[in-house]
């Protein structure tokens, strides 16, 4: 009877293969250390960027309530059943909009980053005509995460090579964005006061074409004081419900309406004077439009050192071992020849 043979006659001897790779373990040692060191190497010469993020929230400045006294003086886009916890809310929302806005556009941005020593060199080598259409492919470095149904707070994220610059450069972006807004909102403040004055010397204007008009039609007739009151109203024909201001204002008699000139001409617009002293008293003030705290920006690095130190080392092992494999395999074939 004949034995039973295996299955396999190529079948793989794990031990055998434990024996192989143990005696080849110098070689393995030596290609995973080859290897560790052409990863630290790739991993040093790759250029490090940081990705810093900052959250702007929504400011709780005291200087919105005098923002807020501004409008409802001037009587812009202001409810008067609203209340001043709203009004303030509100106008945190709006200026936290505007400054996002604004740092939207790149220009504080950009004009600080066009003075670091990055883009200087940058620029020192090589021979760019157009600096500023350059300089914009930098913009892309800074992106602005708007917040979700339910936040209010945005993200800005900035993609920079030091970590230190790069708060320094923010910090240096968001102050030139503070200080452009409230040259802005100043400017837009002073714009609206001269509107409303112009408002109110237009309508004394046409008042006082009126008035004068009415007062020479009084002369004429020679309607010195009120008249209206010796009007006969007690005519069954005429409804005592006559509103005396539909009657024509010649019969008040030009000595009252010369007076109303005279008060018009005369007008000094002190509610104009107190608004002015209001934005005089802002401008003078700085204001933080958005809340941050730069000292509290994340810093994460693009490079994962660890990762491919990791990756050298396991590539090192697998090519040790299949190096080893296959010398071996050479090996006992050429044995096996010569036999």
């Amino acid at each position: 009877m004949k034995k039973n043979s295996p299955l396999y006659d190529d079948e793989i001897d794990l031990i055998a293969l434990f024996k192989i790779i143990w005696d080849g373990k110098i070689k393995i040692l030596l290609i995973t250390l080859i290897s560790f060191l052409v990863g630290f190497v790739y991993n040093s010469q790759i250029p490090e960027y940081y990705l810093n993020s900052l959250t702007i929230k929504p400011s709780k400045s005291i200087e919105f309530l005098k923002l807020d006294n501004i409008d409802r003086l001037l009587k812009l886009n202001k409810s008067k059943e609203s209340n001043e916890s709203n009004q303030s809310n509100q106008s945190n929302q709006l200026y936290l909009a505007r400054f996002i806005n604004e740092l939207e556009d790149y220009e504080e941005f950009l004009s600080i980053i066009r003075n670091t020593k990055k883009i200087q060199e940058y620029f020192s080598k090589r021979n760019i005509k157009n600096k500023e259409k350059e300089l914009f492919k930098y913009a892309k470095s800074l992106q602005i995460v708007a917040p979700n149904k339910n936040q209010e707070n945005y993200i800005i994220n900035f993609k920079w090579h030091n970590s230190e610059e790069a708060q320094k450069i923010l910090q240096d972006t968001l102050n030139l964005v503070t200080k452009n807004l409230k040259e802005i909102t100043d400017l837009e403040l002073e714009q609206n006061i001269e509107f409303k004055k112009k408002l109110l010397l237009n309508a004394d204007r046409t008042r006082l074409d009126y008035l004068k008009e009415q007062s020479a039609i009084a002369k004429e007739l020679k309607i010195l004081d009120n008249q209206i009151d010796n009007i006969n109203l007690s005519q069954s024909s005429v409804s005592l419900n006559i509103n005396t201001a539909d009657i024509a204002y010649y019969l008040r008699g030009y000595k009252a309406i010369d007076k109303e000139i005279q008060l018009i001409e005369n007008r000094k617009y002190q509610n104009l004077k107190i608004i002015e002293e209001e934005l005089n008293s802002f401008k003078a003030q700085n204001i933080k439009f958005v809340d941050y705290n730069i000292f509290l920006m994340d810093h994460n690095s693009d490079k994962n050192t660890k990762l491919t130190l990791v990756i050298s080392i396991l590539l090192g092992l697998i090519v040790g071992i299949f190096y080893v494999l296959l010398s071996q395999m050479i090996s006992t074939k050429n044995g096996t020849k010569r036999d």
